[in-house]
């Protein structure tokens, strides 16, 4: 056996060392975050950084408070500013030494609360939704923040007037804009010459059918064109020539375009039997129609009511951002990506 002697104190302290080292490195390891699973900073205000994150949980509180967007881009972008914005109130309300109770804060969120059926409803759908009870009290803190300041400095904001002018140009731009995005089709110009049967026995009915069919094929021979249809049946008896009809060629059969192309503007399709007799078709060229808007004036009454209430709103936006911009024009603000 071989006899072993301790280790000096310092040596003994150094190798403790080395071994909470060891197990901190193994520990951090552990909560390693992959690059795809990562919380990307996107701005960071008075030291209070904003993550891509949080814009995503906010996206899924605005629509459980029922704010809705154009689109997800729109969505995004008031999102991030409306979180830029709490941390910028939360920021002047410290420069000012403004205290705000929690009471008051719970108190808000129990009138919310009751609003959408009880608070167990309330949690409940924040759970579904992936939110938590203080990101929803961070909402209403930045909120109640925003009325006090605005309080103190005596500021109301109200629906701004709005002019019969203003309406109008509005209503012009929306139904130019609907305009716009009405697209041109186009239609294939027809013509038919029919030959009827007439009041026939039944036991002549495939004999007189022969027979205008045959008068058909003459009517082909004769046709050089469109122009041409009612010059090439003239002189057979009970022929029955069609102004130009519009078509939308989407919605002929597959077999009859074919042939129509084929027969171009200088033939015929047919002949074809009809219930009624032998048809002729003929094809007149193309025509492209651009549809127009066409608002009925009690749709447009609808619209001016509605354009008024969001020109009023818009205006009072315009107040509510300028008496936030003197608060963001005093924060610190920076962004580690690309400005929304």
């Amino acid at each position: 056996m071989i006899a072993t002697q301790p280790a000096p104190e310092g040596a003994a302290r150094w190798l403790c060392h080395i071994g909470l080292l060891a197990m901190l490195w193994l520990a951090m390891s552990l909560f390693v975050v992959s690059p795809a699973h990562a919380v990307k900073v996107l701005v960071v205000v008075n030291d209070l950084p904003i993550t891509d994150y949080d814009v995503r949980q906010r996206m899924k509180l605005d629509r459980i408070l029922g704010v809705r967007y154009s689109s997800r881009a729109v969505a995004r972008k008031r999102a991030l500013q409306s979180l830029i914005d709490t941390a910028v109130l939360e920021g002047e309300a410290r420069r000012q030494g403004l205290q705000l109770e929690e009471t008051r804060v719970e108190a808000a969120i129990q009138r919310m609360a009751r609003g959408m059926g009880g608070m167990d409803k309330l949690r409940a759908t924040l759970r579904r939704n992936g939110l938590s009870m203080d990101f929803l009290r961070a909402y209403v803190r930045g909120q109640m923040i925003f009325q006090i300041l605005a309080a103190k400095k005596g500021q109301k904001f109200t629906p701004g007037k709005v002019s019969d002018a203003e309406v109008e140009q509005r209503l012009k731009k929306m139904i130019k804009a609907n305009a716009a995005r009405v697209k041109p089709f186009t239609v294939w110009r027809l013509r038919q010459i029919n030959l009827p049967l007439g009041d026939v026995a039944p036991v002549m009915r495939d004999q007189v059918l022969l027979a205008r069919a045959v008068e058909a094929r003459q009517i082909m021979q004769r046709y050089r064109g469109c122009a041409t249809a009612r010059k090439a049946a003239s002189g057979i008896f009970n022929v029955n020539v069609s102004r130009v009809i519009e078509a939308d060629p989407r919605k002929l059969p597959p077999q009859l375009k074919k042939a129509m192309r084929k027969a171009g503007a200088k033939g015929l399709v047919g002949p074809i039997r009809t219930p009624q007799g032998v048809q002729l078709l003929a094809f007149c060229g193309t025509r492209t129609i651009k549809p127009k808007v066409v608002v009925p004036k009690d749709m447009k009454n609808k619209l001016r009511q509605q354009i008024r209430a969001a020109l009023r709103q818009e205006k009072m936006g315009r107040q509510i951002e300028a008496f936030m911009q003197q608060f963001r024009d005093k924060a610190v603000i920076e962004w580690r990506s690309k400005r929304s």
